[in-house]
């Protein structure tokens, strides 16, 4: 698997207790695909999987996570000139959209790969984007989605910044609206399910899953979750394997299993 020595560039605090750092990876921006993640070495702990935030066109990536626990609180003291061992690109991500309007849903830390895709397919699809979070302070990146030209629908638990709520209202006020499309979602898996539920079956729609990780290969089995296979019999799905980014389709929710 790649395995790179990574020079940080760049040091952000995007909000309080959430850390972007933005790594010199030429070889990775060119390769790596929205929804895919690094794996990164932390002293004394496994190692972190942290999805791609962005490319920027110095070749750098950007690594965006929210201080949980000692690896992350290790990694949001790195500063510009610090080296990260990483594992990546990893996983599955998005695909290529189909033509036509493509929804962004994204909550919390779910948000920055929310942000590549919209890099990545801003300038040849309608983007429309929502972003929720429990409260101001944990709502990232919309600044950045306004700079690329989009503007974000906000939603907050505690309605301090955006609509009082959840994304689910604005989600189901965009699918009325078009005919068509397909929706691209990372967050939470009760905001994956509702998301999944509230396309159903008649459009493409993709979601980025938030699981706890062992190896990041799909070795060790720590973060299956499950699903369906093509002939849809029941099956263990290895999220860092055969996603993160798998189709609302394959999984099953806990009032489906």
């Amino acid at each position: 698997m790649p395995q790179f020595d990574l020079p940080v560039a760049e040091r952000r605090v995007p909000q309080p207790e959430h850390v972007e750092l933005l790594l010199e990876a030429p070889a990775l921006a060119a390769t790596l695909t929205p929804g895919q993640f690094a794996h990164v070495w932390t002293p004394g702990t496994l190692r972190r999987p942290i999805s791609f935030s962005r490319t920027t066109p110095e070749g750098w990536v950007g690594l965006l996570f929210r201080v949980v626990g000692p690896g992350t609180a290790w990694l949001a003291e790195r500063r510009a000139g610090d080296r990260l061992d990483v594992l990546a690109p990893l996983g599955h991500g998005f695909p290529d959209p189909e033509p036509g309007p493509v929804l962004l849903v994204g909550g919390g830390v779910g948000i920055p790969p929310l942000f590549a895709a919209a890099q990545r397919w801003g300038k040849t699809h309608p983007v429309s984007v929502i972003l929720g979070a429990r409260s101001a302070d944990a709502l990232v990146m919309a600044d950045d989605f306004r700079a690329l030209g989009l503007h974000p629908i906000l939603t907050t638990d505690d309605g301090s910044v955006g609509e009082r709520g959840r994304v689910s209202g604005p989600v189901a006020q965009w699918l009325a609206r078009q005919g068509g499309g397909q929706v691209m979602a990372c967050g939470p898996t009760p905001m994956l399910a509702a998301v999944a539920q509230l396309v159903g079956g008649g459009r493409p729609c993709w979601l980025a899953y938030e699981q706890r990780m062992g190896c990041g290969v799909g070795a060790c089995l720590a973060c299956v979750v499950p699903g369906a296979g093509a002939d849809g019999r029941p099956e263990w799905i290895r999220v860092c394997h055969d996603g993160p980014v798998l189709s609302s389709q394959r999984l099953l929710w806990p009032q489906d299993a």
